[in-house]
């Protein structure tokens, strides 16, 4: 099953959640970067007084790499997609943006935080994202794009809000 081609079709919600969820991990690595795009223009919400468009993705579907890690959003920035992460080390946080097509790439992805502590040291932290990390990481960017785009719909009633 081709997900690039199957997410766009005319489906019920119901019937896109449970394709997505019984995707296999090489169905959901093959999801393309136009694939992203059109979701985040379908689904993302625009930064302050720009085009650029930004999927955050809900508590309910977040993941990460169950050590140190969270897949927090995807960004489309001036044409190019970008990959934030919320990454814990030693004893702070941060969040990183890397590129969606290095960070997506084929095997694992290793990401290196440097810092100095309070001495000056130089410290460098590592997370690991492995390729069923990254095709969960998708599935909740799908599963969060089918949320917004089918479920959180309002419309206009009487000047009031209705879900």
């Amino acid at each position: 099953m081709n997900i690039n081609i199957e997410l766009f079709r005319r489906y019920g919600a119901a019937r896109k959640m449970k394709i997505v969820m019984a995707l296999t991990e090489d169905e959901l690595m093959a999801i393309t970067p136009a694939t992203v795009t059109r979701i985040l223009k379908e689904a993302g919400t625009n930064f302050y007084k720009s085009r650029n468009k930004r999927l955050w993705i809900s508590d309910r579907f977040r993941t990460g790499n169950h050590w140190n890690s969270t897949f927090n959003s995807v960004e489309l920035i001036k044409g190019k997609l970008y990959v934030n992460l919320y990454v814990q080390y030693s004893n702070t946080d941060t969040d990183r943006s890397e590129t969606f097509s290095e960070f997506f790439s084929r095997g694992d992805y290793r990401g290196a935080i440097r810092y100095d502590d309070k001495y000056g040291n130089p410290h460098t932290d590592y997370f690991t994202y492995t390729p069923s990390d990254k095709a969960r990481a998708l599935r909740s960017l799908l599963l969060e794009y089918i949320q917004r785009k089918y479920y959180n719909k309002t419309t206009k009633n009487n000047g009031k809000d209705e879900e």
